[in-house]
């Protein structure tokens, strides 16, 4: 005869191991039990059982410079966290089970282990890398404005703001794909040759082609706040097309330049349309010169005429060096 169930009870235990070149990196994340339940805090983007749950959409994230900024932090780069689940089990006696009972007061114990590898993304490392900045990290919601005495030179911050793609790159994106449709339509090639030319030769000027793609230049809607924010996107690690880097979004990465009132940037300078030897040139003078003038007359039906106004943006104004833009 069976005795009733014999009272036990179920503990576990959760050790996170490492496993990455340099075997003295701490911990990434605790693991706990509470109430026998286990509560990961493993930063994933979103935050479970500890109050708001937190989605981004990452719309732009330079993973060579990550890396950089994460060798900055620990010694060694972190491929993976290897998690191991021990559950332990004892069973008082007091009981028989079958037909052997279990003298009183002894207790027998079983051990079970499970384990995973946990794959180390971008997006973890750089969640990581946030963490880690804590109280250094400079944040500018997007209803808190700042001046350029309130950020410096080298420092991290993260800003929220309504960007958009510069109206200079935006009319050079209109042209690329007016041509491309009017070529697939068989209009512009037999009737304006000039004109395509043109186009093709500003392409590879501003934007490009295979692996030297240029930079997207963006900036914040300057409406309601003192200062502007500037920022180059490298198309390489643009991850959702450049239409959706406008709008509001978040930027985080390193203050480049200051740029105080009075004073301006020169997108064609920003933009690096010629190589390094030819910018300080005459030539470059004259090719930049050459360039207004021709987005000046720029026909309407293609996009223009552009004014000086969107060939530099003035101060005062803060240009950041990208690392991530989310939202």
């Amino acid at each position: 005869m069976l005795s009733p169930e014999a009272p036990h009870s179920r503990q576990a235990e959760v050790r996170v191991e490492k496993s990455f070149i340099h075997p003295k990196l701490p911990a990434l994340d605790p693991f706990r039990v509470r109430s026998g339940t286990q509560v990961a805090l493993y930063e994933r983007g979103l935050r479970i059982g500890m109050g708001k749950m937190q989605l981004l959409d990452y719309l732009y994230l330079d993973t060579s410079k990550l890396a950089d900024y994460m060798a900055a932090i620990d010694p060694g780069i972190v491929k993976e966290l290897r998690e191991t689940t021990k559950l332990h089990e004892e069973e008082d006696g007091g009981g028989t089970e079958l037909d052997q009972p279990l003298a009183s007061g002894v207790t027998t114990k079983r051990e079970s282990t499970q384990e995973r590898v946990l794959t180390i993304s971008e997006v973890t490392s750089l969640k990581r890398l946030r963490t880690t900045l804590g109280e250094s990290l400079k944040s500018f919601d997007e209803d808190i404005d700042f001046s350029t005495s309130d950020v410096s030179k080298r420092e991290i911050v993260e800003i929220t703001r309504e960007f958009r793609p510069s109206p200079l790159s935006q009319l050079i994106d209109s042209m690329i794909d007016f041509t491309a449709m009017a070529q697939g339509m068989g209009v512009m090639e037999a009737e304006d040759p000039q004109t395509q030319q043109a186009i093709q030769g500003i392409t590879m000027l501003f934007r490009g082609s295979g692996e030297n793609q240029k930079d997207v230049p963006v900036v914040s809607s300057a409406d309601g706040f003192e200062t502007s924010v500037f920022f180059m996107a490298h198309r390489k690690y643009i991850l959702r097309g450049v239409e959706a880097l406008e709008g509001e979004a978040t930027l985080f990465g390193k203050v480049e330049k200051i740029i105080p009132p009075g004073q301006d940037v020169d997108l064609f300078e920003m933009l690096k349309i010629l190589p390094r030897g030819m910018r300080r040139s005459q030539t470059s003078t004259d090719l930049t010169n050459s360039l207004k003038a021709a987005f000046r007359a720029w026909p309407h039906e293609l996009g223009g005429p552009i004014s000086d106004d969107a060939f530099s943006l003035p101060g005062p104004l803060v240009v950041v060096s990208p690392l991530a833009v989310y939202r």
